[in-house]
């Protein structure tokens, strides 16, 4: 899953090159000399819905079609739980933001085209183990018609690419050229939609992404007020309170309370969408959950963060645990969540 290429060089083609003899070799070979120079990568990522030894895997249309609901740890892909080839965790240490990840989906092949938000980073601090990256949500492009895996194969420029997927993330710098050429020649259409998200991609690659700092968003969460679309917000405090309130300031996942001797309760509440993102249709119970400190800090570490209300479980670090579900607070969710579609729906 590698392939880092200058857009500007490579994807929208430069003032002296025409596009038209850019297969021809000479060519193609001064193109890609062009992208090496500027230590620009593009990468391939395989993702599949039935991966042996788990209980399900992953389809690339849960980012192409969801990526706008999600929040912000569920852009994160890899991890212990995921990335185990000697060949993909090289691939990751080699990653930068802005570069271009071609999605890859087993049976049906490639479906479309997104850039990395993150360089390679460790699942967990302090490991040493560079496994995970995050998926930009901007830009991003689903193609009309896959590209086949045959169809790849049978191709002598890119064939050596697809010959053997025995992981996860392939570097793909040297083959982007015949990869683009199969893209549009089963979509013509998306020239104009190609063109644009190789420009977007190069804006995001000059651009500083967020650190991941746990602690600094620990501490957003526990602010009275929050920043959201360049103005200042207060948060409902009452919300919250009521929350913990209704759950006797009990964890619901563990079910532990902290009192201290003076009589208070340890007990923090969680955002599952930060309202630095959303804005204030977050500030509300069904975007909450009530959680000791130390699970708390597990999710915010987590990379992957869902809470199923009707099965009353919540998945992070790759696990699932029940969940403490008050039936007030599962109604709240769920008409919440009606609300939101519905909106979207008339939008």
């Amino acid at each position: 899953m590698g392939v880092r290429i200058s857009i500007k060089s490579v994807c929208a083609f430069p003032h002296d090159i025409d596009p038209t003899v850019a297969h021809l070799p000479k060519v193609r070979d001064k193109i890609l000399e062009r992208v090496m120079a500027l230590g620009e990568n593009v990468w391939l990522v395989v993702a599949s819905e039935r991966i042996k030894g788990k209980q399900e895997g992953w389809h690339w249309d849960d980012f192409f079609l969801r990526r706008h609901e999600w929040a912000p740890a569920e852009f994160s892909w890899g991890g212990y739980e995921w990335i185990r080839s000697p060949l993909s965790l090289k691939c990751i240490r080699e990653m930068k933001r802005g570069d271009i990840v071609i999605a890859y989906q087993a049976g049906e092949g490639i479906i479309g085209l997104c850039a990395l938000a993150s360089g390679g980073y460790e699942e967990v601090p302090g490991s040493g183990d560079l496994n995970t990256f995050d998926l930009a949500a901007e830009p991003a492009l689903r193609l009309d018609k896959p590209v086949p895996l045959a169809q790849l194969k049978s191709d002598p420029e890119v064939a050596p690419l697809f010959r053997q997927l025995q992981g996860s993330v392939f570097k793909a710098t040297e083959f982007w050229q015949g990869i683009r050429r199969h893209i549009l020649t089963a979509n013509p259409h998306l020239s104009d939609a190609l063109r644009r998200f190789e420009s977007e991609v190069a804006k995001l690659r000059a651009t500083r992404g967020e650190e991941k700092d746990i602690w600094r968003k620990m501490a957003e969460e526990r602010s009275p007020t929050y920043q959201w679309r360049g103005r200042i917000y207060r948060r409902k405090g009452e919300q919250s309170a009521w929350l913990r309130q209704l759950y006797d300031f009990r964890c619901q996942i563990c079910g532990a309370q902290f009192p201290t001797p003076d009589g208070r309760m340890v007990i923090e509440v969680h955002y599952l969408r930060p309202l630095s993102v959303v804005g204030p249709v977050g500030d509300h119970p069904a975007n909450m959950l009530v959680l000791c400190p130390n699970h708390h800090l597990q999710i915010e570490l987590s990379e992957e963060v869902r809470v199923d209300w009707e099965r009353r479980e919540i998945r992070f670090n790759g696990m699932r645990r029940r969940l403490k579900v008050h039936p007030t607070h599962a109604r709240l969710a769920r008409t919440w969540v009606a609300e939101r579609d519905a909106s979207r729906v008339k939008g």
